[in-house]
């Protein structure tokens, strides 16, 4: 689940309980720094549904390490 953004997505919401409530693993991701600049973290009920979040501040280096070679 992209976590970018001031909160995560209404839909994306659905969705992860959909897929939590399915028994499907859960996986999030967050390149956004806003609600870390304004001292805040994840909702613990969305974190909660996920087997881990991964995090990177840098979302220009996220993209060069995830790039394939062509």
């Amino acid at each position: 689940m992209n976590l970018d953004g001031r909160v995560p997505d209404e839909g994306a919401c659905v969705e992860l309980g959909i897929a939590i409530g399915s028994g499907k693993r859960c996986y999030g991701f967050k390149t956004d720094t806003r609600s870390i600049e304004l001292g805040l973290d994840l909702n613990p009920m969305i974190s909660g549904c996920m087997i881990k979040v991964f995090k990177n501040n840098d979302g220009e280096q996220l993209i060069r390490e995830k790039r394939i070679p062509v």
